[in-house]
């Protein structure tokens, strides 16, 4: 099969020839149709998760696909040859990753791909959309709450700012101006664009009596802490790269931490909202399995909008 690969951490990679991967007890082979491209996976390729995972080399990156099932080893049941599927892996180590034509995954990684939307999109929701998953069940959004999210038009910011704003909160989205309108079409009632100021200020210029709650998909330790300032006392705080200090946030009269993505057990939750009509799927930017590399580098970058997907057709 052909795949995305690299030989040493922090090499740029290109596309291999490598051997197809065959399913073993308990797993499925799916014939990749497209590929997400996480924040998470850049990372993987300069080393940075070395010393907190197995890694094995030639390393193909990649947490999550759509495609549909070419085998099955033995024991799986609930799936066929030729289902059409998407899902996250769950393996406890990297490198047989989904940035090539063929993957394993763990069954209950897999879920029925959306009949509504093609692979390039469905490629793009299972990591994002289960990460926010979460951020609903923690912020609980309703009507007449304030929510402000930092990195609104990014991935998962795209599948929660639609999901919050439709439980009824008032969605006010930091985003650069070339995004504003993504942004309202998104369902924020209101943008902020950072590159404007000091974010604190402008934030408290827009909304002089705080908000119910903050969502930052983007900040550091630092910038997280000094922009919970606007959180109103009781408010929550949730970051999606690690960056709160749950200690901290409590001295402050604020709930909150840091959140992963949901399991994949609720993929199938996913599939009825995108089919259903009350979630749209993030907008796309495909990149051929040649240009992979250079899809890592813009994520490296976190300014996206939406998601990026490696496309394999």
């Amino acid at each position: 099969m052909r795949g995305f690969a690299l030989k040493s951490f922090g090499e740029e990679g290109s596309v291999m020839e490598l051997p197809d991967p065959v399913p073993q007890e308990g797993q499925v082979l799916v014939r990749i149709k497209a590929a997400g491209v996480n924040v998470f996976d850049p990372w993987v390729v300069l080393g940075a998760m070395k010393d907190a995972m197995e890694h094995r080399f030639p390393l193909v990156p990649g947490v999550e696909a759509s495609g549909v099932v070419e085998d099955l080893g033995s024991g799986v049941s609930g799936l066929a040859k030729g289902d059409e599927v998407y899902g996250v892996s769950v393996k406890p180590f990297l490198g047989e990753g989904t940035f090539a034509e063929l993957a394993t995954f763990a069954p209950d990684g897999l879920s029925a791909k959306p009949a509504s939307v093609d692979h390039l999109e469905a490629a793009g929701l299972p990591h994002t959309g289960l990460t926010a998953l979460t951020a609903m069940d923690e912020i609980e959004p309703r009507d007449g709450q304030v929510v402000l999210v930092v990195g609104a038009t990014g991935g998962v910011g795209s599948s929660f700012t639609q999901l919050a704003a439709a439980a009824g909160a008032r969605m006010i989205a930091v985003a650069s101006a070339e995004r504003a309108d993504y942004a309202r079409e998104l369902g924020a009632s209101e943008t902020i664009d950072y590159a404007k100021g000091d974010l604190l200020e402008l934030v408290r210029s827009s909304q002089p009596d705080g908000v119910d709650a903050l969502v930052d998909l983007y900040s550091d330790g630092p910038a997280l802490a000094r922009l919970s300032a606007v959180v109103r006392p009781g408010g929550k705080v949730l970051s999606a790269s690690g960056a709160a200090d749950p200690e901290m946030l409590a001295q402050r009269g604020l709930r909150g931490g840091n959140i992963n993505r949901a399991g994949p057990e609720r993929l199938p939750e996913l599939t009825r909202l995108v089919d259903q009509k009350q979630l749209q799927p993030p907008a796309v930017q495909a990149f051929p399995l040649e240009r992979a590399g250079e899809a890592l580098k813009q994520m490296q970058s976190r300014h996206i909008r939406g998601k990026l997907v490696i496309s394999m057709e």
